[in-house]
């Protein structure tokens, strides 16, 4: 997925980048930079790839 069909679906769920980011246990900056996939962070791809229902080679293309 494009980093901007991440963030649709992100919003979707969870209406907000900060509600999301709460759920994940993260801060809003840090899952936006996972989202635009400017920082791999394997844990937080993991739980946001999962909080999504999709792996995440679904969601980033990549492992």
């Amino acid at each position: 997925m494009t980093s901007l069909e991440i963030k649709f679906e992100v919003l979707k769920k969870w209406q907000t980048i900060k509600a999301a980011a709460e759920d994940l246990g993260t801060s809003r900056s840090a899952l936006s930079y996972c989202i635009w996939k400017k920082r791999r962070s394997p844990e937080l791809r993991q739980k946001l790839a999962h909080a999504l229902g999709m792996t995440i080679e679904e969601l980033f293309g990549d492992s």
